[in-house]
């Protein structure tokens, strides 16, 4: 699982991808992210065919090939065309990772970034790492990493007021009003896998930083991001 993790971190990077939406079990971890903005400078519609690619799919091949230029792993690249608005969809077969490029037509009914507004992606790597040294931490003293999902959500920040009042007025535009919060699934735990993990978490936080919730979830702030089990 941390290698999964580990593999949606290195890509998130390597690629620029501030995600849309992240699910990531022990199988695989799947993304959603616009476009850039040089792939969608054409825009198109269709109907699509084969010698009629939509041009912000190809551009966007481009773009990933380009960024992946010191990476040996060659995604696997499928255009979709078939829908109202234009996707590409890429693979990585070794990684196990998929990242599906939309159109901003095309987007989730998720939080989206606004131009100028802070880049949460960092953040976002931060807490993922935080995650996936916690378990690899409880297969040092387990022998085995426990089975987890994790879910990506951009909940409101209910201090968005007070943490705009803490900035100057021309630099407002760029703070966001959400936090990007990794939900996590633990229901597979044992009791000793899910205390082991706990440890390791508040190990890796700053006094203060991780805090229960319920009778086996907690909530941890990790430089801006949440990672969160709901718990019992």
């Amino acid at each position: 699982m941390s290698s999964r993790i580990d593999a949606a971190c290195h890509l998130m990077l390597e690629l620029a991808i501030d995600p849309l939406m992240l699910e990531v079990d022990a199988d695989t971890a799947r993304m959603v992210a616009m476009m850039d903005d040089t792939a969608l400078r054409r825009r198109s519609r269709g109907p699509y065919t084969p010698d009629n690619l939509p041009p912000e799919a190809t551009e966007t091949i481009d773009y990933v090939m380009l960024r992946l230029y010191h990476n040996p792993e060659r995604p696997a690249f499928t255009v979709e065309g078939g829908g109202p608005w234009p996707s590409l969809l890429v693979r990585f077969a070794h990684s196990r990772v998929v990242v599906r490029y939309v159109v901003p037509e095309a987007a989730p009914p998720v939080y989206v970034r606004a131009p100028g507004e802070m880049d949460l992606s960092g953040a976002l790597r931060m807490a993922l790492e935080k995650l996936a040294d916690s378990l690899r931490a409880v297969a040092d003293r387990l022998g085995a990493e426990p089975p987890l999902t994790v879910s990506l959500s951009y909940p409101d920040d209910p201090d968005y007021e007070a943490n705009l009042a803490r900035f100057p007025e021309d630099l407002r535009h760029a703070v966001a009003p959400v936090i990007p919060t990794l939900d996590i699934d633990r229901s597979g735990f044992s009791a000793r896998q899910r205390a082991v993990h706990d440890e390791a978490l508040r190990a890796s936080t700053f006094k203060g930083g991780f805090e229960k919730l319920g009778r086996t979830g907690f909530t941890m702030n990790v430089g801006g991001a949440h990672v969160r089990d709901s718990g019992g």
